[in-house]
């Protein structure tokens, strides 16, 4: 919705009537071209009776009839021509006020990375040119009929004793994972110091320097140094939010105490809030900033905090018995290796 919120307040700058266009194109490509031509082959369609069940059309009534198989070259052609006048629409009027232009594409541009990074590598709509599961899991999917729930593709999978359920851990990350964070963290801190800047160049430069020192100082002694991330790393950070930065303080290897946790969360809520001052002044930015907070914490706690192997953060959300059975194998392995 971020995308289509930030188009319509660019051409409803100028018309009403050209909004209610826009949201005609949406919803005719969404519900009838995109419908019609593409999600009647997907098995989430397919498997839904009488509403849909999928997580871009949940609860819309199933008005076109199964099609299970590939798209025709014919129905990929109409699907893409459909989707072009969703996107480029809205140009017109954002081409005339770079901040929108530049949001616009960003907010786009997160939409398919997190798409494309979390939920493309396992959805069983194998038709989609965008779907990254290998071919050997499809394969697996097709003659089994069913996954379970979570399947791993990194080679980190552990089966919960006593129980055919599985549970994918990341074990390390990899620089990828930490140019996907940058990026929207990134984003985040810009809208601040865009909202800061425009009034006060000095409170710019004070804003970087406690964002700097909070992350590569404050957060990397009090929280970071308890990280298994942090413990397995050498002599610089191996980490999705922070990589190739120096390790200045030694490793911690047991849980954060109250008084770490309290540092940290001080010092995070002092980086959230020190631009809000700024922003209240820029309506249009404090809403980016906050909807850009939002994604950025929901994002995190969906897809990373429930396969961390970082226990002692109180976000973390594996269960219980998945981390007696990874600390159960470790120590396993420990013993392995000294014998």
């Amino acid at each position: 919705m971020i995308p289509f919120l930030i188009g319509s307040i660019a051409i409803i700058r100028d018309s009403i009537k050209w909004v209610a266009v826009y949201i005609g194109i949406a919803l005719f490509f969404f519900l009838v071209i995109e419908f019609r031509f593409a999600c009647t082959h997907c098995f989430y369609y397919i498997q839904s009776k009488g509403w849909v069940k999928c997580m871009m059309l949940s609860g819309v009534p199933k008005i076109f009839k199964d099609r299970p198989g590939p798209l025709s070259l014919f129905e990929k052609i109409i699907t893409v021509l459909g989707a072009l006048p969703v996107f480029l629409f809205p140009v017109y009027w954002l081409i005339s006020d770079h901040l929108l232009l530049g949001a616009y594409i960003v907010a786009w541009v997160l939409f398919f990375l997190t798409a494309h990074r979390y939920e493309c590598v396992k959805c069983i709509n194998f038709e989609c040119p965008m779907n990254r599961v290998p071919a050997k899991i499809q394969k697996n999917f097709k003659n089994r009929g069913n996954l379970s729930d979570n399947f791993d593709l990194s080679g980190n999978e552990f089966r919960i004793s006593g129980s055919n359920r599985y549970s994918s851990l990341k074990i390390q990350h990899e620089f990828k994972d930490f140019l996907y964070w940058y990026f929207v963290t990134l984003f985040l801190l810009f809208l601040a110091g865009l909202a800061i800047g425009i009034y006060s160049t000095g409170w710019v430069l004070a804003y970087i320097f406690l964002v700097f020192f909070h992350f590569y100082v404050l957060e990397q002694r009090f929280f970071c140094t308890h990280c298994p991330y942090y413990v397995m790393s050498e002599k610089k950070v191996r980490c999705m939010m922070n990589w190739g930065w120096p390790k200045h303080f030694r490793s911690r290897p047991y849980p954060p105490g109250k008084f770490d946790l309290a540092v940290t969360i001080l010092g995070f809520l002092v980086v959230l809030l020190f631009p809000v001052p700024w922003l209240l002044k820029e309506p249009f930015l404090l809403g980016a900033y906050l909807v850009s907070i939002s994604i950025f914490l929901l994002t995190i706690w969906r897809y990373e905090c429930c396969r961390c192997i970082y226990f002692g953060c109180p976000f973390n959300r594996v269960s219980a018995e998945v981390k007696n059975e990874f600390e159960r194998k470790k120590r396993v392995d420990c013993e392995f290796g000294e014998d």
